[in-house]
């Protein structure tokens, strides 16, 4: 997954797993008869078990995640000089909009409906 999100090698497993269990708890909270499994085993190298549209799914809200919580934790990003203020992820009506949409479309793949963005 780190290098899915073209992190660079100082980013630990351990930090990214964390990441990947929230973006699971995310998709199980807003996701109706949703119950994906949480990753097991020792920090830094642990694993989770997920067909390839649970992966999707927790691959798109673990870069929500990484990008809207953990890279903006201190609220603020500068960029050549200019500071910019982050509000907090789920203050994010896009962000939870996005969970919803992925939840919803792994639950109908889930029960052999037809799946459509939009």
């Amino acid at each position: 997954m780190i290098g899915v999100l073209n992190l660079d090698s100082t980013f630990d497993d351990a930090t990214m797993e964390g990441l990947i269990d929230q973006a699971i708890d995310m998709l199980n909270l807003y996701g109706i008869n949703v119950d994906l499994p949480n990753m097991t085993g020792t920090a830094g190298s642990k694993t989770v078990s997920l067909t390839s549209p649970q992966q999707g799914a927790v691959v798109m809200i673990t870069r929500v995640v990484y990008s809207q919580f953990y890279e903006r934790a201190d609220g603020s990003m500068t960029f050549g000089g200019v500071t910019v203020s982050a509000s907090d992820m789920m203050g994010n009506t896009v962000v939870i909009r996005t969970v919803k949409e992925a939840a919803r479309l792994l639950y109908k793949h889930e029960h052999g409906m037809e799946c459509s963005v939009g």
